[in-house]
């Protein structure tokens, strides 16, 4: 939607300078004019007609490698052009004739597409200008994002991944009785029966255009064939021409009225689903279009406007009672709204609601946990903090009173992951643009999450530990990296994705941002994540406070991408950098000046190879395609896994360091290993190189590498290599420090050192700065070149 947006502000030019409200008043004029012009170009032919062979336009190939999407392929144009069509009364099966009588639809399918299109980038372009008029504050920038959204974007979440967590949502054994008893069928009846609508209306079009490939590929064989003698020419010649005839039929019957073939009765739905006629008729019922009382234009705008009836009622009907699903993205977002709305209706609500918080919480839970072995995972639990509205100053958590409640906390390592889950949805309201709606319900869905999480945060930070409900106390006196995260159920598509708007609209605090993300593309992310390291990274660059000024996108998918590609990354302030960790010298000119150059961006879509791989791994496309996989230096990522299979204390903070330099430093670090082997090759003798940087006091950070000429010696150089670790730390003031011991035959990684002590005042360490000699910045190995060396010591 915000790609929209951008595409909306690139066309302001075809409407002539002039105010914003006067350009919206011309954009709102197109658009009448181009919705008369689609009126009537639909009216004399079948409804439904006119909606399968428009869905059938615009839904796109299976996407492949080196597959470019059809960008007009867009499923709101069906639903555009369905709200036109069905805004009549229902259509008549005897009125509407057969399929041989009637016009045929095909003939004005590209002018029914190109001028739905048109009304659906002039009706955002309105939207657009519109809220330029009202003002350009954030909340109107995430409203307009909320409702291009909503108007233009389907197909937010994996189909297989929705299933999945319908069926994990309402499976439970009493949530399906309550379900039962409020709708009389179950979500995965509602599920098979829709599903059904796809299967058969494919099948319809699978035996269409097999019979058009077996008439086109006879055809094309005797076209081939050898020329007989000339007495069979005759024959041959009028097999030709039969055969050409009938591929002509078959092309002509692939295109021919459809809505008799894919219209669906109760009989043919429970024949193929197998249940009973009256489950099916009732999951019909639930989920058909009620007759519209609005005329075609009026239902066109509601839809423009982010006011679909079709998103809750996605199917139609005839005066038959047979029914057509508009298309195949409706179906299975309808389901959990319907559902959830029947069973508050019914008085069946809380089940349902106490089991999707824990289930929210459970299925994140589990999304962090397989990328981190041996993380203390505690879930549901309460502890205690300082009550503001206490007499006297609480300020010892032995004497905190006030009760709060945590969903999630996942230690590993010295890094907390706080997880905060949020299972309420957005209003259809907050949907359509009402800003009050929507500033509460993302109130509800962000900003609560992110204000429990730092509550959390915050006991952590400064008390580190936590009084929990049952007396004991959880020491997390180790932790030195925290990272909230906000779950939803809630698909915020172009909303959780503009962080910087999030902020500046109250909804967000300025400090310490929160990962806000949905459950699915969390699991997206997840699954496409191949070592802790990358995960830890990912939320350090995602909720950077200058990188969510720097990057907005449509969607999770396209952040996660680009930062796979090694993006992601904003160039820190230098003056701000040097405040907090001046002890690394003064800011730099080139510094500097990349900093000034850095603008903000939208970044493109990325997910058509993320798109390809998951459609091969379903079955639903041959063609194959590799996995997205992180863009980064081949012998640094073996490092880091040995660093990860070595597990010792430091292993996933120092593999996630490692890894967010840039391209040079990965190659540099990589090769650290290499380089001193071969100076301890040349001499026998062990090497080291040390490596400072960071951005903040919290990600400052000393790395020492040193072979060892023989294993005989491998105590002896740890030892050695503690003291210096020890005391470079001191000298720098850094929160972390690690040191790599490399057998310098094999050039592997044989032992770990980790120092992430708090920073004090320590005269023994003083002692030993000085008895060691340490200059007061750090030298890298002499392998590398003094500009690099200076530049290896900044990210």
């Amino acid at each position: 939607m915000l790609r929209l947006f951008a595409q909306s502000v690139e066309r302001v030019a075809s409407y002539g300078d002039g105010a914003p409200a006067d350009v919206a008043v011309s954009a709102r004029s197109r658009l009448e004019e181009s919705l008369g012009e689609l009126v009537d170009l639909v009216e004399p032919y079948d409804p439904w007609d006119i909606v399968e062979l428009m869905r059938r336009r615009s839904t796109p190939l299976a996407p492949h490698p080196g597959h470019q999407p059809d960008a007009e392929a867009i499923a709101a144009l069906v639903e555009l052009v369905a709200l036109v069509a069905a805004s009549r009364d229902p259509r008549d099966t005897a009125a509407s004739g057969s399929a041989a009588e009637r016009p045929l639809a095909a003939s004005v399918i590209d002018d029914v597409h190109r001028v739905a299109l048109r009304c659906l980038r002039t009706g955002s372009d309105a939207l657009a200008f519109e809220a330029a008029a009202a003002g350009s504050d954030a909340l109107s920038r995430i409203r307009v994002g909320a409702v291009l959204r909503e108007v233009n974007v389907r197909n937010q979440i994996y189909p297989h991944m929705l299933r999945d967590t319908l069926r994990a949502l309402f499976g439970m054994p009493e949530v399906e009785a309550d379900c039962r008893a409020a709708l009389g069928f179950t979500v995965g009846d509602a599920i098979t029966v829709l599903d059904a609508c796809c299967e058969l209306r494919g099948r319809v079009w699978s035996e269409r255009m097999a019979a058009m490939a077996r008439t086109t590929r006879l055809a094309l064989f005797l076209e081939d064939a050898a020329e007989p003698a000339t007495q069979a020419a005759g024959v041959l010649n009028g097999y030709r021409e039969s055969a050409r005839e009938r591929a002509r039929t078959a092309m002509e019957a692939l295109w021919a009225s459809p809505a008799d073939d894919v219209a669906l009765s109760v009989s043919q739905l429970a024949s193929h689903t197998g249940l009973a006629t009256g489950t099916v008729a009732k999951v019909l019922d639930a989920f058909v279009l009620p007759q519209q009382q609005l005329g075609p234009r009026d239902a066109a705008l509601a839809l423009l406007t982010g006011v679909s009836p079709l998103r809750l009622r996605p199917l139609l009907r005839d005066s038959a009672g047979n029914v057509l699903l508009v298309h195949d993205a409706l179906h299975l977002p309808a389901i959990r709204e319907v559902f959830e709305q029947s069973l508050k209706d019914a008085g069946r609500w809380d089940v349902y609601s106490k089991h999707r918080g824990a289930y929210l919480e459970e299925a994140a839970a589990q999304l962090f946990v397989r990328h981190l072995p041996g993380a203390q995972v505690h879930t549901g639990f309460e502890y205690f903090v300082p009550d503001p509205a206490a007499a006297a100053s609480q300020t010892d958590p032995a004497h905190y009173t006030k009760r709060a409640e945590g969903d999630v906390l996942l230690l590993v390592d010295d890094i907390a992951i706080i997880i905060e889950a949020k299972a309420v949805a957005l209003n259809p309201r907050a949907r359509s643009g009402d800003s009050q709606r929507l500033r509460r319900d993302l109130t509800r869905i962000v900003t609560d999450a992110a204000a429990q999480a730092q509550r959390l945060r915050d006991r952590i930070d400064a008390d580190h530990g936590l009084r929990l409900r049952n007396g004991s106390w959880l020491d997390l006196a180790r932790i030195r990296e925290v990272h909230t995260v906000a779950v939803s159920l809630e698909d915020l598509s172009g909303i959780a994705t503009t962080t910087a708007d999030l902020v500046r609209a109250g909804l967000l605090p300025p400090a310490n941002l929160p990962w806000t993300v949905s459950l699915h593309d969390l699991r997206v992310v997840s699954e496409l994540i191949d070592r802790p390291a990358e995960l830890i990274l990912y939320l350090r660059r995602r909720t950077d406070a200058e990188t969510t000024q720097r990057f907005e996108a449509v969607d999770e998918a396209d952040l996660f991408l680009h930062f796979y590609e090694g993006g992601l990354y904003a160039e820190p302030d230098p003056d701000r950098v040097a405040r907090e960790l001046p002890q690394f010298g003064p800011p730099t000119v080139a510094a500097r000046r990349r900093h000034r150059a850095e603008r903000t961006g939208m970044l493109a879509s990325r997910t058509d190879r993320l798109d390809a791989w998951y459609f091969h791994q379903l079955g639903q496309s041959p063609h194959p395609a590799d996995k997205p996989a992180l863009t980064a230096d081949a012998t640094l990522l073996a490092l880091i896994d040995e660093i990860t299979a070595l597990a010792k204390p430091g292993w996933l903070a120092i593999g996630a360091t490692l890894l967010e330099g840039s391209a040079k430093t990965q190659r540099q670090c990589g090769a650290a290993a290499k380089t001193l082997c071969a100076a301890t090759a040349a001499d026998g003798l062990p090497h080291a190189m040390t490596l400072m940087g960071g951005t903040s006091r919290a990600d400052s950070r000393v790395l020492v590498w040193m072979s060892v000429p023989h294993p005989h010696q491998h105590a002896q150089c740890l030892a050695h290599l503690r003291r210096y670790l020890h005391a470079k730390k001191h000298q720098m003031q850094t929160t972390r420090a690690a040191g790599l011991l490399i057998d310098a035959r094999s050039g592997t990684l044989t032992d770990m050192l980790f120092d992430n002590r708090p920073v004090t005042d320590d005269p023994q360490l003083d002692l030993l700065v000085e008895e060691l000699g340490l200059e007061s910045q750090s030298t890298a190995s002499r392998s590398f070149p003094p500009k690099a060396r200076r530049r290896s010591t900044r990210r």
